[in-house]
């Protein structure tokens, strides 16, 4: 038996050291852009996988009071912050109702309201915004099925009971763009365009918040953001339900997955810089919400959260996956902030139409009248 177990150590040290290397690879993926090499952002999408299987490593060393644990430990403790982007134990708050000197802010993918679907899902969602009663709602993937998208909008406004928002249509001849709602004044609202050919686009719009404590209104400004998906076609998804599934795969049709793949990280690249130099010129305090389409462990996300505060790292609980579709479940939709504000809560709510959560934080905005 003694000499079973030295035969397997002998065999697995090396397996962990190499799950460590490709650990660490993984986690400094999102200090590379995609344009340098578009294979890197697939060694990110890994990283919780090789984050498990680093600390699996760890307890079997550890529990042969092994020097080798030394090695897992040490990749352990460098990745466990990159961790905390995906693994939170933030407790709940303790208020049973949102007091009045509190924003809530939700944003969802409303995946076309299951237009090339077995069912159209426009009321579910239009009952699921009202019961959230947010503040701020935003809207991806907006879809108006035999009616335009102004007169789905006054619709959406006056059913979920929002005096006002905008919306912003992709392009004149396609019922089809992305929008905002509020229960407080839009002072001004601004396109943010991501290129020419692309059906991804951002938005932002300036929200005058009011405290019952002060006569002035402060702005806010939140940016509605949708940036490149990977664009799957039906072949892809049965590609992905193959791999899930361990059945034999079709090396052409991988192969043309991982081309679409490191086609869309480069594409989202470009994005990325677009609006971060948006949100670099803003000055006043803002809120960034939407589909990143890109995860935690990710040049998207590194980019686009610097000076930001992330509502899920300060509020969220347990492990985030916002995606729900058949691709591996990853953060994709985000919440993030800047100061004075201080993010109080954190939800996903994954009982919703389609393939992403609705997602949903709370303000602290007080201090903006300080």
């Amino acid at each position: 038996m003694k000499l079973l177990i030295k035969i397997f150590n002998f065999v697995i040290f090396p397996v962990t050291i190499v799950i460590g290397l490709l650990l660490m690879a993984s986690g400094q993926v999102a200090s590379f852009s995609p344009k340098i090499n578009s294979f890197l952002p697939l060694i990110g999408l890994a990283f919780p996988v090789l984050f498990a299987l680093n600390l699996c490593f760890l307890i079997y060393w550890l529990i042969q009071l092994k020097w080798k644990s030394l090695i897992p430990a040490a990749f352990f403790l460098f990745n466990l912050g990159q961790m905390s982007l995906y693994f939170q134990w933030n407790s709940k708050p303790d208020f049973q109702s949102r007091p009045q000197d509190l924003c809530k802010v939700i944003t969802y993918n409303a995946n076309l309201f299951g237009a090339f679907s077995e069912s159209w899902q426009q009321d579910s969602v239009f009952q699921i915004i009202q019961t959230e009663n947010a503040d701020v709602v935003c809207l991806q993937e907006v879809y108006a099925k035999n009616e335009t998208m102004i007169s789905l909008f006054q619709r959406m406004k006056k059913r979920c009971n929002y005096p006002y928002g905008v919306v912003y249509k992709l392009t004149e001849n396609r019922p089809y763009g992305m929008m905002i709602l509020s229960k407080h004044p839009i002072h001004k609202w601004k396109r943010i365009s991501l290129g020419e050919n692309t059906g991804n686009m951002a938005m932002w719009v300036d929200v005058k918040m009011h405290s019952n404590e002060f006569t002035v209104d402060k702005t806010i400004r939140i940016y509605n953001v949708h940036l490149q998906s990977f664009r799957f076609n039906k072949s892809d998804y049965k590609t992905i339900e193959n791999v899930n599934s361990n059945k034999e795969l079709d090396k052409e049709r991988t192969d043309g997955l991982i081309t679409r793949m490191k086609l869309a990280y480069s594409k989202r690249a470009n994005q990325t810089e677009i609006l971060t130099n948006n949100l670099a010129e803003c000055k006043i305090p803002k809120i960034v919400v939407g589909d990143f389409n890109d995860v935690p462990a990710s040049h998207t996300y590194r980019k686009v959260c610097n000076g930001l505060g992330d509502a899920f790292v300060k509020c969220g609980r347990g492990l985030e996956r916002t995606y729900k579709g058949p691709f591996p479940s990853f953060r994709i939709d985000y919440i993030l902030f800047s100061d004075p504000m201080t993010c109080i809560d954190y939800n996903s709510r994954a009982n919703v139409p389609g393939d992403h959560k609705l997602v949903s934080s709370i303000f602290k905005i007080d201090q903006l009248f300080y």
